[in-house]
């Protein structure tokens, strides 16, 4: 049974790090939404015991509304839109929303695993011989994305933004900056691309990046070994 943390104030927590994409994810869709939230880190640390006590697979994010706790940032994004008055991160009509879902999906299955494939390669120069391979096959997950997309339309689902911007918002901009940080130049399909450049001015993408960017640099310059930066 998951440990419950009562409060007496309704204000939404939201557990997470600055550096990690899945609650830079979930920062972007509070913003969005235009939800009060109070942003801390895990009781305990990431994946410790004091918070498996309360999460149990010990991730981030997480969320706590007045007692009711939950993980997953597509389904925390998902409880927010139907819970929290806003713009809705699920618009449209069924066909939209599940488009916006498959998108999402795309984010956190198929392009995230890509990105973090990269991890590895930041901490052991020995292991550096992949990243071309490793290069190709983000570079091959944006032009699935570019062809899942259907054209061009202003944001990532349509002409609504969505629930599939707030990952691909992070996420891409961690893969410009690792592939960057280690020599390697990102193909980024031009549809890409320019969503990338459009995503930069929406308020609730640059709110959610602002403790992003920060936390990222700091990280990389404590892990990267033997790599320009």
């Amino acid at each position: 049974m998951w440990l419950s943390l009562k409060r007496s104030v309704e204000m939404l927590i939201l557990y997470g790090l600055p550096v990690s994409t899945f609650s830079t994810k979930v920062r972007i869709a509070l913003h969005a939404k235009g939800i009060a939230f109070d942003e801390r880190p895990p009781p305990g640390g990431y994946r410790s015991d004091a918070w498996r006590a309360i999460i149990p697979t010990g991730t981030i994010p997480a969320i706590d509304h007045d007692g009711f706790l939950l993980a997953e940032s597509e389904a925390i994004i998902e409880y927010l839109d139907e819970a929290f008055e806003g713009p809705a991160l699920l618009p449209g009509n069924a066909a939209a929303r599940a488009r916006v879902r498959m998108l999402a999906r795309v984010h956190d299955l198929a392009v995230e695993p890509a990105v973090r494939a990269l991890f590895p390669l930041i901490r052991d120069p020995a292991r550096r011989e992949a990243l071309p391979t490793l290069a190709a096959a983000i570079a091959e997950r944006l032009r699935q994305l570019e062809q899942l997309r259907s054209g061009d339309p202003h944001w990532m689902a349509g002409e609504t933004f969505s629930s599939a911007d707030c990952g691909f918002a992070v996420t891409l901009r961690l893969a410009v900056r690792l592939l960057e940080a280690l020599g390697q130049p990102l193909a980024m399909p031009d549809s890409i691309a320019g969503w990338l450049a459009r995503s930069a001015d929406h308020r609730a993408v640059a709110s959610g990046l602002a403790p992003w960017h920060p936390a990222t640099e700091a990280w990389l310059a404590q892990t990267l070994v033997g790599a320009p930066q």
